[in-house]
């Protein structure tokens, strides 16, 4: 199925595309993961879709973790990021398409153990991170001020922190943390709970400077096209049980 996906937008007559190196966030299922050695999901598969129209071949990198991502762009390693929030503090370093890939409602899971259903910023609870996690400007602020916060580099530890009580919050993206609940077993126990905690969106975003950014309105132009022909809502059950069916 992957194979047909590519075969559909595979640009004709270029025996030699020009390459550009892309990486992203490696656990936020079906958005983006690692598989294999390689970045694959709803938006790699986007940006390899949008630039092949364009005459470029993507070599996706993965870094290990989301803040190594975003590090080696910073660097100049990468000439793209294939999904990131937009913030004020990012926004010193990279440009962003105007259309997103994604919205992203974000809500806080927890453990069927805690008993406290307060909002986290106002216990004593511990909040458990990626690194390299932002979830917007408003949640950033919060989570830099509260005293009890755990950065891991997997999305795989933290879920198993939960679940055993070590954290007694996670905030992620309510379908990715449903997934990655679902396929580490883990659904008996952790909950998200029912309020949402932000709204954010993904986006395009390249390292200022990079070769693409000349590009960027029309990657945003073609974006919106395809969430008009509700195209990304099309293909995320693909992605979805891509995802849960990887070893």
């Amino acid at each position: 199925m992957i194979g047909l996906l590519l075969l559909l937008w595979a640009p004709a007559g270029l025996a030699e595309p020009r390459v550009v190196t892309a990486c992203g966030h490696p656990v936020y299922p079906p958005l983006s993961w690692e598989q294999n050695g390689e970045l694959t999901g709803i938006a790699p598969y986007l940006a390899r879709k949008l630039l092949g129209e364009h005459g470029y071949r993507v070599d996706m990198r993965v870094f290990g973790n989301w803040e190594r991502c975003q590090l080696a762009a910073r660097q100049g390693k990468v000439d793209l990021i294939v999904s990131a929030y937009k913030t004020q503090g990012r926004d010193r370093d990279f440009v962003f398409s105007a259309q997103p890939v994604v919205a992203d409602p974000v809500v806080l899971f927890t453990h069927f153990g805690n008993g406290s259903r307060s909002p986290w910023n106002l216990s004593d609870k511990t909040l458990g991170l990626l690194f390299g996690d932002s979830f917007g400007d408003e949640f950033d602020h919060l989570a830099a001020a509260y005293p009890h916060v755990e950065r891991v580099s997997s999305g795989e530890q933290n879920f198993r922190k939960l679940s055993l009580g070590r954290i007694d919050y996670m905030p992620i993206g309510l379908a990715t943390g449903r997934l990655q609940a679902r396929k580490l077993g883990l659904t008996d126990k952790v909950q998200p709970l029912p309020e949402l905690l932000t709204l954010e969106h993904y986006h395009l975003a390249l390292p200022r400077g990079s070769v693409l950014e000349p590009l960027l309105p029309a990657l945003s132009d073609r974006l919106g096209a395809l969430a008009s022909d509700r195209y990304i809502q099309r293909i995320t059950p693909f992605f979805e049980r891509l995802y849960l069916d990887s070893p």
